[in-house]
C-alpha cells in the first residue's frame, strides 16, 4: 500500500493491430506485418513524475529526449490539446531522418492518471506512434481512437 503500482487501465486495440510487448514499455501496438522493412508501432509507457509536472513540462522533457536520441533533422509538425471524455491529452507530431536514412514520423500523446490525494507524484502515460512518414496519415486515426477508449479502472 505504501508503494503503489501502475494505475489499472483498459483500452480497445484498433482493428488489424497486434498487441505485443517490448522491454521498458507497458505495451506495444504494432502493424501485423512489416511494411518496407519497418514495423509501424505505438509504444505505451508509464512514468511516475513530480506532482509539479504539467503538460508543458512533460512536453519539454519528452522533446529534449527525442532531440538526444540521435535522429537527424528533427522537426515538430504541430501540437495540440485534445480531450477524450474527462481525460485531457497533449499530442505532438515530429518528423526526422532515422540513422538508416529513412524518413520517419512520430505522434506523441501524453496524459495523466487522475489523482485523489495530495501525494508527491503523479502517474504520467505516454504513447509514441512511429511510422514511415508516408504511412503516418493512415495510422494516426486508429491510434487516436484507441486513446479515446483508454480508461482507468
Amino acid at each position: 500500500r505504501l508503494i503503489p503500482g501502475i494505475p489499472p487501465f483498459v483500452f480497445i486495440v484498433p482493428e488489424g493491430w497486434v498487441l505485443d510487448e517490448a522491454p521498458g514499455s507497458l505495451a506495444v501496438l504494432r502493424s501485423p506485418v512489416e511494411i518496407d522493412g519497418f514495423w509501424i508501432n505505438a509504444m505505451l509507457n508509464h512514468d511516475r513524475v513530480a506532482r509539479s509536472v504539467d503538460f508543458k513540462v512533460a512536453a519539454q522533457v519528452t522533446w529534449a529526449k527525442l532531440n538526444r536520441s540521435g535522429m537527424k533533422d528533427i522537426k515538430e509538425s504541430g501540437e495540440r490539446m485534445l480531450r477524450f471524455g474527462n481525460m485531457p491529452v497533449y499530442v505532438r507530431g515530429a518528423d526526422f531522418t532515422a540513422p538508416d536514412g529513412r524518413s520517419l514520423s512520430q505522434m506523441h500523446a501524453i496524459w495523466f492518471a487522475p489523482t485523489s490525494d495530495g501525494g508527491k507524484v503523479v502517474d504520467m502515460f505516454q504513447l509514441v506512434l512511429t511510422a514511415p512518414s508516408k504511412d503516418m496519415p493512415a495510422v494516426v486515426e486508429p491510434i487516436l481512437e484507441m486513446i479515446s477508449t483508454f480508461r482507468f479502472t
